[in-house]
């Protein structure tokens, strides 16, 4: 358990310091091109994909295993499953132009609220009906323009044998919009580090599978309930799978 504790440390001091060393150097590369790009966080959001790959590449416990479709679709809403903190960068590994949200607080640490926000991660307080609101006007105009969206529709971690009951917004959003649902199946990262324990699981290399699905379309179900249970049924199978 010690090992493990310390090479949980060890993540956690990675994760952070690549973070600190690539940080000014793309601070100067973003405010370069701020005046001259529509979104100039996708800069940002390249230089942190890397990051991410040189941590999972440090990281041997956890051996990524992707299985992604050939194009992916722009302007998209994509849902994945949820087992452990590790799925945020996994996400941000090969998704591009994207907005997520969470309900971790991340302005309690005003350094991470801010590389959240450069990178794209939204906070939100679920008891903040004007915040709520006002996010998810941010979140339809975002999909209009194409750019694309990551939601984890159980909103929180599971336990990586059952899924939650689904939350509605995905679906709302994707009725709204008329833009495609994408689900992805993370399966694995739960038996590296799990919710509520500070200590990795394991110290032997994990693979953690990563599927995506093919895009499910609002137009072929008749409301967002009918598209929420297809979904949440169609990944609780293949999660199970």
């Amino acid at each position: 358990m010690r090992l493990n504790c310390l090479l949980s440390f060890y993540a956690f001091s990675l994760f952070w310091g690549i973070i600190c060393v690539f940080t000014l150097p793309s601070l100067v590369v973003y405010f370069s091109v701020y005046p001259f790009l529509k979104y100039p966080q996708d800069t940002f959001q390249n230089l942190a994909s890397v990051i991410y790959k040189i941590f999972f590449f440090l990281l041997p416990v956890a051996k990524l295993e992707f299985d992604l479709l050939e194009e992916m679709p722009k302007g998209a809403i994509y849902i994945s499953t949820h087992q452990s903190s590790l799925d945020y960068p996994i996400l941000g590994y090969f998704i591009k132009n994207y907005l997520t949200v969470t309900n971790l607080n991340f302005t309690v640490i005003p350094f991470a609220s801010f590389v959240g926000k450069l990178i794209g991660a939204r906070s939100l307080r679920k008891n903040n009906l004007g915040e709520i609101a006002k996010m998810y006007n941010e979140l339809e105009e975002l999909l209009r323009q194409n750019r694309n969206i990551i939601i984890f529709p159980e909103g929180t971690r599971s336990d990586g044998k059952k899924l939650h009951k689904f939350k509605k917004g995905a679906f709302r959003l994707a009725m709204k919009t008329g833009k495609p649902v994408v689900p992805i199946i993370i399966d694995g990262s739960v038996k590296v580090v799990a919710k509520g324990d500070p200590c990795f699981k394991t110290t032997k290399t994990t693979p953690i599978k990563v599927k995506m699905l093919e895009p499910l379309y609002p137009k072929d179900f008749k409301d967002e309930k009918e598209l929420l249970e297809y979904a949440h049924n169609l990944m609780e199978y293949k999660n199970n799978v």
